[in-house]
């Protein structure tokens, strides 16, 4: 074997000893805000089934985002959201929309006095707006109107389907009101990256 071979094995050996000590980089982990990117500019549209023979298109844009307060509008209500490193929060309460760290079964105060729970991570979702991978699946249950909200979020996309049950005392009756993502404009300064 001549030396030059021998130092090219001997710098293959030492390059496999390394790559098989090398382990890859471990997935960046899920914010808040990449579940829900609230940037000026981001905005949503749902097909939104009431239970009539027809859907109903909603729109949901955020008109404003100074760095920690959002604004977001569907027709003509203005929600506000406070984006923290732990979670996109509803000022001026101690109500959370989502909340770091997102681990399956954590609760947190949800909106309207529910109780907010992670249920699922991992899912993949399809919609007309197409197929999400890595996203959470958030049930909000209790409150005033006894409602369950489900919702599933899709990192760097936001929600992508809402469902909203709620059960009449009077009637026994279940009125479910669910909305699809439909389309999405996202802004390139809302994605962390891969």
């Amino acid at each position: 074997m001549t030396p030059a071979v021998r130092l090219g094995a001997a710098a293959a050996l030492v390059t496999a000893a390394c790559a098989s000590t090398m382990r890859p980089a471990s997935p960046k982990p899920i914010e808040p805000r990449d579940l829900y990117p609230l940037e000026t500019g981001n905005a949503w549209s749902y097909d939104v089934d009431t239970g009539e023979s027809s859907t109903t298109l909603a729109v949901s844009r955020v008109e404003t985002f100074d760095g920690r307060i959002a604004e977001v509008r569907t027709a003509k209500t203005l929600l506000r959201y406070e984006v923290l490193p732990q979670g996109i929060r509803v000022p001026p309460g101690d109500e959370w929309v989502l909340r770091a760290p997102f681990e399956q079964g954590a609760t947190w105060p949800g909106r309207g006095g529910r109780t907010a729970r992670l249920v699922s991570m991992g899912l993949r979702a399809e919609t007309r707006a197409g197929a999400f991978e890595d996203c959470v699946l958030v049930s909000e249950t209790g409150g005033k109107l006894e409602l369950e909200v489900r919702t599933v979020y899709c990192p760097r996309v936001g929600p992508v389907s809402v469902e909203s049950t709620m059960r009449s005392n009077l009637s026994d009756r279940v009125l479910t009101v669910s909305a699809k993502l439909r389309g999405y404009k996202i802004s390139p300064t809302s994605s962390r990256g891969p």
